[in-house]
């Protein structure tokens, strides 16, 4: 693999890109053709303020020039958009295999990233990649542990070699449902822990905080067991290990979205409904809520965060639930 294509690519895509272009070949593609030109030329995405595009990576709006001879796509699209980025690809022939790195699951759907491709394309490659970090802070050399997952054992090998790249700790696993699902769940808790330790007031928060933590952690574990993934994966870095950076960095935009909705509910949940801001774990509370119900799952962390986003409970009230949970 030395031709990689990567589609629609914000912080954390582009950061891989830049990361993988010091032995490869990347192209980046963004449907809109105005920025694609604007960043060709100037070179600095905003959502990666201060980081500069090595002039080697090819940045265009022309999807046939990059998926040209390419070796593997990255779909770098969030969750609510990564069935439409893929769309137009269905018009070329002989597709090299996929790799997603959203953090989430189509809300109208309840399908997770691979169930998507496969309704798409059938049968074809396809890996997922999540774990703890920040593209900010692993595109200046700080270390992270990262999980990719895919049933495919050949295609997971050649990752697992791609990936070998400075700062990123690279582990597999074919437990392909269990990587997607910790990713998009801990998004989802992290509104609630975070809107928690906004909330509290009192000497008690960490040990609170902390109390969220596991409860979240046997939520993920109660889907997952139920969704066919294994215990073990929500004990790793993608399971437990993201879910704690997320709850407790002020970098993560769930994390700002959960302390954000105490002071300005109203505001915060029309930015996301306008997509002003980007926050998956807005649309993967829904999701998790739903799946809850078809699976008579008792969730009760993620009911909390869901009534607080999509049923107007005050986000006061809120706090008190959750922390009675603990």
């Amino acid at each position: 693999m030395k031709k990689i294509a990567i589609l629609e690519p914000g912080s954390w895509g582009t950061a891989l890109g830049i990361l993988l272009s010091k032995k490869n070949e990347v192209s980046f593609w963004y449907k809109n053709s105005e920025f694609s030109t604007k960043l060709s030329k100037f070179r600095e995405n905003e959502r990666l303020p201060g980081i500069k595009i090595p002039k080697k990576i090819f940045i265009s709006s022309s999807l046939e020039k990059i998926i040209k001879n390419s070796d593997l796509i990255i779909n770098s699209s969030p969750s609510f958009n990564f069935r439409k980025t893929l769309l137009p690809l269905r018009n070329f022939k002989n597709l090299p295999p996929l790799l997603g790195i959203a953090k989430g699951i189509e809300k109208e759907t309840l399908k997770l990233p691979s169930q998507i491709v496969e309704e798409i394309f059938g049968k074809i490659p396809y890996a997922h990649l999540s774990g703890p970090g920040f593209a900010k802070e692993i595109i200046r050399g700080k270390s992270a542990k990262e999980v990719i997952a895919s049933r495919d054992g050949k295609f997971l090998k050649q990752l697992g070699e791609l990936f070998k790249i400075k700062p990123l700790e690279i582990s597999t696993t074919t437990d392909l449902v269990g990587v997607q699902l910790a990713g998009a769940l801990k998004n989802a808790l992290s509104i609630g822990i975070s809107l928690a330790e906004a909330g509290f007031q009192g000497s008690e928060i960490e040990k609170i905080k902390r109390g969220l933590i596991y409860l979240g952690l046997r939520e993920m574990i109660k889907i997952g067991k139920t969704m066919g993934a294994r215990r073990k994966t929500f004990l790793g870095p993608a399971g437990l290990g993201d879910l704690i950076l997320t709850s407790t960095s002020p970098l993560s935009r769930n994390f700002q979205f959960g302390k954000a909705i105490l002071l300005d509910a109203e505001t915060m949940r029309k930015d996301i409904q306008e997509r002003k801001i980007t926050v998956e774990g807005f649309e993967n509370a829904f999701a998790f809520h739903e799946l809850g119900r078809m699976y008579k799952l008792d969730l009760p962390m993620i009911n909390e965060i869901y009534k607080v986003i999509y049923k107007n409970t005050p986000p006061k009230k809120a706090v008190e639930n959750l922390i009675k949970l603990v």
